[in-house]
């Protein structure tokens, strides 16, 4: 009988394969560090600098690298209290490009955090299943990711308070991930949603700690910087227009520039930053006068409710789900609340960088189920989303186009959000179908 060929060469060349997916997503990161030098603004360096340091430094208050910030000379947080709670030591620096020189390396460190974190969570849906390099790649080429890191967006630090939640979930751990959501919810209020989760999965002890570490931060805020001066500017605004939803319209301004009414307020067709939902609906309508952005928004957001309600109702009768399924339950239910905060509220494009966990998620699903044209609908999303896995200014150079520019006024994210919480939803419904249902009591026997 003949041996069976040695299986040597071909794990070498595996192993050549993954060498080269990390060497190339190394030099990807590497580029953007090197970019993060120079390249430091963003939303972040706009929330600054807060009120209390205008007592803490007074340097730092009147900085003159400061002056282009929203919050310069002014009484105000533009941000929720953990991002100034979080980060209050900076304000002992005495410029913003000092700031910056600080949380380059530290969010490096918190990268490799939320990395491990996702990395031990997936490892528990799929033991045996090698997830190292793809994740890793998934990671830490997704561009949301890279241009947060790159402009110092404390949504790294969100990232990471997601992971560290998931992991805690899926080893049985929800009041642990409680209380991490709970410091999220205070940085940008829609997280919020993530108590409703927590509510509607019956986990009283979890709520219990998500109000009570929620307590804790609202009396830190107060004793530190008081609460007055979270609401004296455009976050009320923000919040009510989440709920005008009844009517749209687009206007030219003094310049020409058409901008959104009613449920499109907030968009422009110059606007080069807003990745969520509402405004990709707005940019195709703006185009298209037939198209009504806002009754579609509705339907959508009716379709994912009933989709997720009927499933998790089926998943609540069954009569037996096992610690496998009861783990991949709670890791799809936290991606699909996670892809709704990110994707369906007001959202600049670094905002998506917590995508990286539903698309972990659903990565390590389809591997492990082996549903290969699934992976293949992973992937379109994946890359409709991150569109800029090969540096922007290439892209630019070869097509001739301004390739940002063009990216987010033709909304090419927005069906990659709502592809991603499709195939959410399928696998979510899938295994409520797959989960028999327990018979009810006094059912007649067959």
């Amino acid at each position: 009988m003949t041996s069976a060929p040695p299986r040597a060469p071909q794990l070498a060349d595996r192993r050549w394969l993954q060498v080269l997916i990390v060497a190339l997503v190394c030099a990807r990161v590497a580029g953007m560090a090197w970019s993060a030098r120079t390249s430091t603004h963003g939303d972040y360096y706009a929330s600054l600098p807060g009120t209390y340091v205008q007592t803490v430094n007074p340097t730092l208050w009147t900085s003159p690298d400061m002056t282009g910030a929203m919050g310069y000379l002014l009484n105000t947080y533009y941000h929720g209290p953990t991002q100034y709670l979080t980060l209050y030591p900076v304000a002992y620096l005495d410029s913003y490009a000092a700031i910056a020189a600080l949380l380059l390396p530290l969010y490096l460190v918190v990268l490799a955090a939320c990395f491990w974190f996702l990395w031990q969570a997936l490892r528990c849906l799929a033991p045996g299943v090698s997830l190292g390099v793809p994740l890793f790649a998934a990671t830490f080429l997704f561009f949301p990711l890279l241009q947060a890191f790159l402009q110092r967006e404390f949504e790294i630090v969100v990232a990471l308070g997601l992971a560290f939640a998931l992991a805690q979930l899926v080893q049985g751990r929800p009041s642990v991930a409680a209380a991490a959501l709970a410091y999220i919810a205070w940085f940008k209020y829609i997280p919020l949603l993530f108590a409703g989760y927590l509510d509607v999965r019956g986990w009283a002890k979890a709520v219990l700690v998500f109000a009570l570490t929620s307590t804790a931060i609202l009396i830190a805020t107060h004793l530190v910087f008081g609460w007055s001066e979270f609401f004296n500017n455009n976050v009320p605004s923000h919040a009510a227009q989440v709920f005008n939803v009844l009517q749209a319209g687009f206007v030219p301004d003094a310049a020409g520039v058409l901008r959104g009414t009613g449920f499109c307020n907030g968009w422009f067709e110059t606007e080069t930053t807003l990745a969520n939902v509402r405004h990709g609906l707005c940019a195709l309508a703006a185009t298209r006068p037939w198209l009504p952005p806002h009754a579609i928004y509705l339907l959508v957001c009716a379709g994912v409710a009933v989709t997720y309600l009927a499933s998790h109702a089926r998943l609540n009768r069954a009569a037996t789900l096992g610690p496998a399924d009861e783990a991949w339950r709670r890791a799809l239910e936290f991606s699909i609340v996670t892809t709704v905060c990110a994707c369906f509220f007001f959202a600049h494009y670094y905002y998506l960088v917590v995508l990286v966990i539903p698309y972990g998620v659903l990565m390590t699903r389809y591997l492990v189920t082996r549903q290969w044209s699934r992976l293949l609908a992973w992937g379109l999303s994946y890359v409709l989303v991150s569109a800029f896995v090969i540096p922007i200014g290439v892209i630019s150079q070869l097509l001739g186009i301004d390739a940002w520019a063009w990216y987010f006024r033709g909304a090419w994210f927005l069906p990659g959000e709502l592809l991603l919480m499709a195939l959410l939803l399928i696998e979510y419904w899938a295994l409520a179908r797959r989960s028999p249902v327990a018979a009810r009591p006094g059912a007649a026997l067959s």
